[in-house]
């Protein structure tokens, strides 16, 4: 079993821009077969949407095997300046075509001074192509391909960025509340309690000395760290006193960008690690652009939580209970899980997140939210009892009268999945009512 890392598990995030509208990012991977504009992969509008919205797409593409063309059908609903880019260390060729197939611009190397034509934002050399150019609204194609007809420079990992425009916004996903920048601030990925851990969709900073730090901890053993994408990466390992353990810039394990980095070590004492990503520093700058963090090989560290929560109602193994585990300080989630617990209301989970010490919170569908503070997960924690009060049906943390009509107009309906009926009996009854009645006013934890 593996894990994404929580905060980027998702499609799409959102990307604040000083005097400007938010845009969406959406990030997609490319769909074969797309060799013609016939098959072209649909990867929906950009620029603003229906609902006046401004959308980017990031397309994560191979060209493979030689000869291979990707086909891309994109709508515009409103006139306007868009931009087309390609993000690989390789020389590609972008052409973008109108919807009867007619070629209406084609890009092969970045042209310096032209901001019409070439992807302005990469530094590895002036063979990358882009496109920036006023559309109507409707429907267009874009084609990626190599200007290699064979052999390794013809087979090659890349970024397709495509935004209205001239002017491409950066965002990383990871600092959203902050910087990454430092050891001190990195991004918490916490001890890795699956096989394998996959941080997605991270950014460096095209032509600027945006560096990246993220914080692990795994068991006694072994550690493979390996960089995945359409950019240069140079990665960096070092223990918990920020002592250098292995560099490394360039690594075969990705045969479609050799650009990208591996570091695999062995016999490691357990504790937290700090993982360093920076861009190649080319002559026009350091590498940009998105890439994932792949982290296999090492012993999982799996702190359990269990205990036993108290509640009335029948068949409780079938009842799914959420946990949350919050910061003290802010009471920020930082975990959830659901789970269920046995017939007799024990419970039992691990946790991915680095030892210290936490809240941990428990709710059932509709009982008031419990907490128990300052927990310390600096090893496995057992004997945790919630006693969880039952009639919050709307999930508001209190029970009141909105509770209380809920019950009333449901009295008397019977079946399965009934959020009136409290006690898991199979129908809306008084045990239901005096079940509201009897906790009514009670605010659960915050």
């Amino acid at each position: 079993m593996g894990r994404k890392a929580s905060w980027i598990g998702v499609l799409a995030f959102t990307l604040a821009l000083a005097g400007a509208q938010t845009p969406r990012i959406e990030f997609l991977t490319e769909q074969e077969l797309n060799d013609t504009i016939g098959t072209a992969h649909n990867v929906g509008i950009v620029g603003r949407d229906s609902t006046n919205q401004r959308v980017m797409k990031i397309i994560r593409g191979i060209i493979n095997p030689d000869g291979d063309l990707d086909h891309f059908q994109f709508r515009v609903l409103q006139s306007g300046t868009y931009t087309f880019r390609v993000d690989t260390p390789f020389d590609s060729v972008l052409a973008l075509y109108n919807s009867s197939g007619g070629l209406i611009a084609e890009n092969d190397d970045d042209v310096p001074g032209d901001n019409t034509r070439g992807n302005r934002d990469t530094s590895f050399t002036n063979a990358d192509s882009g496109i920036t150019i006023n559309l109507s609204a409707g429907t267009y194609y874009v084609q990626v391909r190599s200007i290699a007809a064979s052999g390794e420079l013809a087979r090659f990992r890349y970024t397709l960025r495509m935004f209205d425009g001239s002017t491409a916004p950066d965002y990383d996903p990871y600092e959203v509340s902050g910087t990454n920048n430092t050891a001190a601030t990195a991004t918490d990925v916490g001890n890795l309690a699956d096989d394998f851990t996959l941080i997605a969709n991270a950014f460096l900073t095209y032509r600027q000395s945006d560096i990246d730090y993220y914080r692990i901890e795994i068991g006694a053993g072994n550690l493979t760290v390996r960089t995945f994408g359409a950019t240069d990466t140079v990665l960096t390992i070092y223990d918990s006193s920020l002592n250098p353990l292995a560099t490394n810039d360039d690594d075969p394990h990705d045969p479609f960008n050799p650009f990208t980095s591996r570091i695999a070590l062995s016999n490691l004492p357990a504790g937290i690690y700090y993982l360093r990503v920076e861009g190649y520093n080319y002559p026009g700058g350091p590498a940009g652009g998105w890439y994932d963090i792949l982290l296999t090989d090492y012993t999982p560290l799996r702190r359990f939580v269990s205990g036993r929560v108290n509640f009335n109602r029948q068949s409780l193994q079938t009842v799914p209970l959420t946990f949350e585990i919050r910061e003290p300080s802010d009471n920020r989630v930082r975990q959830q899980r659901v789970i269920y617990p046995d017939a007799s209301g024990n419970f039992t989970f691990y946790t991915y997140l680095m030892s210290g010490t936490y809240h941990i919170a428990c709710r059932a569908p509709t009982s008031l939210w419990r907490v128990i503070r300052n927990v310390s997960l600096n090893a496995d924690v057992s004997g945790l009892v919630f006693d969880l009060v039952n009639g919050d049906i709307n999930g508001d943390n209190i029970i009141d009268d909105a509770d209380l009509l809920q019950v009333l107009f449901a009295f008397g309906q019977s079946g399965p999945g009934l959020p009136e009926d409290l006690n898991g009996d199979g129908v809306v009854d008084d045990a239901d009512l005096l079940t509201v009645l009897f906790n009514f006013g009670m605010v659960g934890d915050s």
